[in-house]
């Protein structure tokens, strides 16, 4: 959706007004622009981003297991608090599990 910045009244809008609309606002050095998409990409996936969604999907069913056994979700969590990159604990599982499943 659009996000509109107010300032006396409005600064500026950027972004599409609804999501079947083609055309979309956005600011360059200060000026907010409309551009038309006209030829919108619609031949759905490649086997590369079928491939990618799939890795995601069965990442996020991994970590939901694996957050779901208590014996583990403990050791996840022991994991967790000894870094300082990651702010959730599913974010982190899921980063480590994805790494390993190249």
């Amino acid at each position: 959706m659009s996000k509109i910045t107010f300032e006396t009244p409005v600064k500026y809008v950027q972004g599409k007004l609804s999501k079947s609309d083609n055309s979309y606002f956005s600011v360059r050095n200060g000026k907010a622009c409309l551009t038309k998409c006209y030829n919108q990409y619609d031949g759905g996936n490649t086997e590369q981003q079928q491939a990618a969604r799939q890795r995601f999907a069965d990442v996020q069913r991994q970590v939901t297991a694996e957050l779901a056994d208590p014996v583990k979700r403990e050791e996840w969590e022991a994991l967790f608090a000894a870094q300082d990159k990651h702010h959730t604990l599913r974010g982190f599982v899921f980063a480590m599990l994805y790494s390993e499943s190249s």
